[in-house]
């Protein structure tokens, strides 16, 4: 079942990743540019991981692609390109014959400048970070109980800004952590902008990732943490 549930979440990923392309090379793009004016070595960081809170029958998951400079010896900024995995919360307004046919396969994609700060410089080293940036929301399939056909009304959501807060242990070029991606609640517009409910995308987040590129991490500490 979970099998199932992670290659139908996989898939509607790419679909996602798919429709929002043109606005992932207009962020990188200008991340990029910036990167080579001030002379900066990118590295790279991939993070999946899972989601701790979903009404989805389906797995929430998550995946992170984030390319960053250093700012200091202690600070890094970074452009975090994110997607996520059925994190739909739906309330919908019971006044109204309307339902949602299902709450699978949804998705939301983030396009966030970032910036963390480690504790200290050392194999294992603690972290904070925060980030602000657009987090895309997908639309919700609308049917009316009332009516006698089969149609599908689209229920429109609007985009929205969003904060995120981070924190974790970097372990050498791996770091696992936890993320709380904030996002204000969205309503849920039919055709005839008659408002039906809202959705609550906020979601909180485990992820282990890697870190590719850059100066390669000492290993040949002495034991202090």
């Amino acid at each position: 079942m979970y099998t199932a549930a992670l290659m139908k979440s996989t898939l509607f990923g790419f679909f996602v990743i798919k429709k929002y392309y043109t606005n992932l090379q207009f962020f990188l793009i200008i991340f990029l540019l910036t990167s080579y004016m001030t002379n900066a070595q990118v590295t790279l960081r991939i993070e999946p991981g899972i989601l701790l809170d979903t009404d989805s029958n389906n797995l929430g998951l998550l995946l992170n692609a984030e390319p960053n400079v250093k700012a200091s010896e202690k600070s890094t900024i970074g452009l975090r390109f994110g997607i996520s995995i059925n994190p739909h919360k739906i309330r919908l307004d019971c006044s109204l014959p309307y339902f949602i046919d299902e709450l699978d396969d949804n998705g939301v994609i983030s396009f966030v400048p970032t910036y963390d700060y480690n504790i200290n410089n050392k194999y294992y080293s603690p972290y904070i970070g925060v980030g602000l940036g657009y987090y895309l929301f997908n639309n919700v399939d609308v049917s009316n109980r009332n009516s006698s056909t089969s149609d599908v009304l689209e229920g429109s959501v609007k985009n929205q800004l969003g904060f995120l807060l981070r924190g974790g242990l970097d372990i050498g070029n791996v770091r696992c952590g936890l993320e709380y991606n904030f996002m204000p609640n969205a309503d849920i517009k039919i055709q005839s902008e008659q408002k039906i409910g809202i959705i609550n995308n906020s979601y909180l987040g485990l992820f282990i990732g890697i870190k590719i590129g850059g100066r390669k991490i000492k290993t040949n500490y002495s034991g202090n943490i």
